[in-house]
């Protein structure tokens, strides 16, 4: 095996790794958003944002919490 193949090889492994890390932040969430830094074509950053909904709180009145 010589360097190019090795670099390559480093490469894919880098990139199983980022996918695994995006896979990771997508689980569970129900609401809310995964962000992607992104410099120089390279994924920097991983951001995951999640919201709550409290639909079930509010009263049929109108009143919430």
């Amino acid at each position: 095996m010589n360097s190019k193949d090795e670099v390559n090889i480093d490469k894919s492994n880098q990139g199983d790794r980022v996918n695994a890390r995006i896979n990771t932040a997508l689980k569970g969430v129900r609401y809310g958003s995964v962000i992607l830094t992104i410099h120089d074509s390279r994924i920097v950053q991983i951001e995951r944002i999640e919201k709550s909904r409290f639909e079930d709180l509010y009263l049929e009145s109108g009143e919430g919490i």
